[in-house]
């Protein structure tokens, strides 16, 4: 079980139907759309994607940043695009410096490296830039907080446009043109466009249009930096990704061709999960692992052979960002092994020697996910380190992250995600200010949630409904895939795939049977047995092979039937809390009955190895218990030899310990240091 809560949308039948009636849809489809509030006429908007362009400019400044662009192309003037490492703005880069090739003006393109430079302008790249005589720098997917940077240009002549989409500062750069949708002036009706996206609206408005006929060139281009840049797939966005996957499956560029085929793409069709885990991963690895130049160049190149080259190239930089990832996710489980105490914490630092600090955000995500809670990620580099974190929904790292500033040299990002350095030596005060900063602002931490859209039988999932789902892609932020819940499934057997890394189960439920792919997860850490009813969370999907079509079903979370998730993982912060010596109570401490109850639970079944967290759930559906009296009740029967943990498999069981004498609770260093604190 994930440390997340489950959040089953209200299952609008009434809507279903009306949507169903109104679009031709299969039940299922109508009823994601449906829970998901969709009305008929808004279900058809999101589906058709009909009207959706916006006049360009409408957008703050867009004519200005045009006007300024077009005079210096018609007077032979030097453009340079300083574009940014990550997919939103090598795509967004690419796409300027394509159509500036397109119609003969000057141009050239600057990329700043991660690790040498940083993220946006920086004044040693903009003295290069005007010792090349350049004449305009036209930022791309950066350049809305750069007020030094923009006015160190100015004194040496020359001038800038700002196209960025991210939240401005208190004061705008003092430019030709600062063009975001998030300023506060700006009424552009659609605030959610990527770096991409606003470069998009420059274009329009050079070419004095909305942007239909430059979909037809640049659409996958678009497509990749927003599947790549997370940002809501409704809107502008959702056109810009829909017709891209069009024009990628049949791309007239011999780098996205390359790309394809490296990826294992060729061929196939494609949805926004072959951008979101194909395409972009490969052109991030070049800026997270080197320079993002590699990847630019492989979507600008005309040459098959050069794109074969580079496309190599960057396959070979996503290994190594997976050979660090493993290093750095390794690193971190031996930390926790030697100290167990690390994960009790409100918000989890880690931090180590020669960790990479371009993929520490990844392996952060990855600790979120397992764990429930903000996490971040320092690279040790001798006397400096630097890092990444990222966070839950409802606990602002940004804000956590500021409140630390003093020991900061440098910090920046959103309440999601952030990203800083500091002196090697001020990590340890690190952790402790930004745990301080959690139990001050957030005394209960905010927990994962997992939405669930639909709640069905197993006959409800034939090939025809799920297949149907498709007309809901492209699928991202703000229209995930769609999630459905079988609930009250009797779990009968746990099926070992790939020799143990992988499992499935086989669920029940009256004269019905399905199974169910649990990916990455290993037979002994399924924390159900077989017998129990479970409701298991899956994404859903069509496998195609040898001509047949199935449904295949993967599993995302699953619980003991009738377990309340809330109070389960409010018990464990609670539990946290004892660990942490923090408000400690009399209600904490386990009664002789209590203990009884969890013993003779153990006796009966022998051997287990469940979590502490699925024990609880087994015992409780059949003994109310207080979940932190649970757990400490568990600690004093390992103590006092009563129960026993040894390794089972990759993991560890419990069993307890067959004993003749009488053992007196009173006699546990565990209670009588908890009865002393009280």
């Amino acid at each position: 079980m994930k440390k997340e809560l489950w959040k089953i949308l209200p299952q609008r039948a009434q809507e279903a139907h009306a949507i169903a009636d109104f679009l031709g849809l299969p039940p299922l489809a109508a009823s994601v759309l449906a829970a998901r509030g969709y009305g008929p006429e808004s279900a058809k908007a999101l589906l058709s994607c009909e009207d959706v362009l916006c006049d360009p400019l409408l957008m703050k400044d867009l004519d200005r940043a045009a006007q300024t662009v077009a005079e210096t192309v018609a007077d032979g003037g030097m453009i340079c695009i300083y574009g940014d490492y990550d997919c939103d703005g090598v795509t967004s880069t690419v796409m300027l410096k394509h159509y500036f090739d397109a119609i003969g003006a000057r141009s050239c393109y600057y990329i700043p490296h991660r690790e040498r430079e940083g993220y946006g302008l920086n004044i040693p790249a903009i003295d290069e830039l005007h010792r090349l005589g350049v004449d305009l720098i036209l930022t791309v997917d950066n350049g809305v907080t750069a007020v030094e940077e923009i006015a160190h240009a100015y004194s040496l002549g020359m001038r800038v446009v700002v196209t960025d989409h991210h939240r401005p500062g208190p004061r705008l750069p003092e430019a030709e043109a600062v063009v975001d949708p998030h300023r506060s002036d700006c009424g552009y009706p659609f605030k959610e466009l990527s770096g991409v996206g606003v470069a998009f609206k420059l274009l329009c408005a050079l070419e004095g249009e909305w942007g239909e006929a430059l979909l037809e060139q640049y659409a996958d281009l678009l497509a990749i930096g927003t599947v790549g840049d997370v940002v809501p797939l409704t809107g502008e966005n959702r056109l810009f990704v829909t017709r891209g996957l069009g024009m990628l499956t049949e791309s007239d560029r011999p780098g996205i061709r390359a790309l394809l085929a490296s990826a294992g793409l060729e061929g196939r069709v494609l949805n926004g999960d072959s951008i979101a885990f194909g395409l972009a991963p490969r052109i991030n690895a070049a800026g997270r692992l080197d320079s993002a130049d590699t990847a630019a160049m492989l979507l600008l190149t005309e040459d098959d052979e050069e794109a074969a080259e580079l496309s190599g190239q960057l396959e070979e930089l996503n290994a190594v960002r997976r050979s660090e990832e493993k290093k750095i996710a390794d690193s971190i489980a031996e930390q926790i092994a030697a100290d167990p105490s690390l994960t009790c914490r409100r918000v989890l630092v880690f931090s180590g020697e020669g960790y990479h600090a371009g993929v520490v955000g990844i392996v952060c995500s990855r600790l979120v996910e397992r764990f429930g809670k903000p996490c971040l990620i320092l690279a040790v580099d001798g006397a400096s380190a630097k890092g990444s974190g990222r966070s839950v929904e409802g606990f602002s790292l940004i804000e956590a992250v500021a409140a630390c500033h003093s020991l900061l040299a440098r910090y920046g990002g959103h309440p999601m995600a952030a990203g800083l350095s500091l002196e090697t030596k001020e990590i340890p005060a690190f952790r402790e200010a930004i745990e301080q900063y959690a139990a001050g602002h957030c005394p209960e931490m905010p927990l994962p949630k997992l939405t669930v859209d639909a709640v069905v039988s197993p006959d409800q999932l034939t090939v025809e409904e799920v297949a149907r789902l498709s007309c809901l892609e492209p699928f991202g932020s703000a229209n995930p895939s769609p999630t459905v819940m079988l609930d009250g499934m009797r779990l009968e057997r746990i099926i070992p795939l790939s020799e143990g890394k992988h499992c499935k189960l086989r669920l029940s439920r009256g004269n019905a049977s399905v199974q169910v792919l649990c990916f990455f997860t290993r037979p002994d850490q399924i924390e159900a047995l077989p017998g129990d009813l479970i409701d298991a969370a899956c994404s859903v999907s069509i496998n195609e092979y040898q001509g047949q079509r199935s449904v295949s079903l993967r599993c995302r979370d699953y619980r003991l039937h009738g377990c309340d998730l809330e109070a389960l993982w409010r018990g464990e912060q609670r539990y946290e809390r004892y660990l942490r010596a923090e408000n400690l109570a009399q209600d904490m401490v386990p009664s002789r009955e209590e203990t009884a109850v969890i013993y003779r639970y153990l006796r009966q079944k022998k051997t287990l190895s469940l979590s502490a967290e699925a024990l609880f759930c087994q015992i409780v559906r059949e003994t109310p218990l207080d979940y932190v009296r649970f757990r400490i009740a568990l600690s004093v029967m390992l103590e006092l030899g009563l129960l026993e943990k040894k390794p089972c498999g990759e993991g560890e069981c419990l069993s307890v310990v067959p004993c003749a004498a009488k053992v007196r609770l009173e006699n546990s260093s565990i209670l009588k240091e908890l009865v002393a604190a009280i």
